[in-house]
């Protein structure tokens, strides 16, 4: 959830339904003009629903993001395996025997 992917998606989220919400209180079936349009009104409409895109993208992640996550999660158990596969460090070596 602290990726720039997530918080990139989730803004783009946001911005999408602020857009969304203010289209929704702007447009209506009679002819308006812009000083007739309560911007206080959209603009406080438009912020809570990127408020409540954002906090829907933290309970519930886009699928770009689960992608991510399975995409760190599997790159994250390839190093856990190579590293498995180093050989033990120099100091841990078995030394040759000497001949008596």
């Amino acid at each position: 959830m602290i990726t720039i992917q997530f918080w990139a998606s989730a803004l783009e989220t946001a911005v999408k339904a602020a857009a969304a919400a203010a289209l929704a209180i702007i447009g209506s079936d009679q002819l308006i003009t812009a000083s007739a349009i309560d911007w206080t009104q959209v603009g406080g409409v438009a912020l809570l629903a990127g408020i409540v895109s954002i906090l829907t993208s933290i309970v519930v992640p886009t699928p770009e993001v689960r992608a991510a996550k399975r995409e760190a999660a599997k790159v994250e158990a390839q190093r856990a395996a190579q590293a498995a596969k180093k050989p033990a460090a120099k100091g841990s070596a078995k030394l040759p025997r000497k001949k008596a």
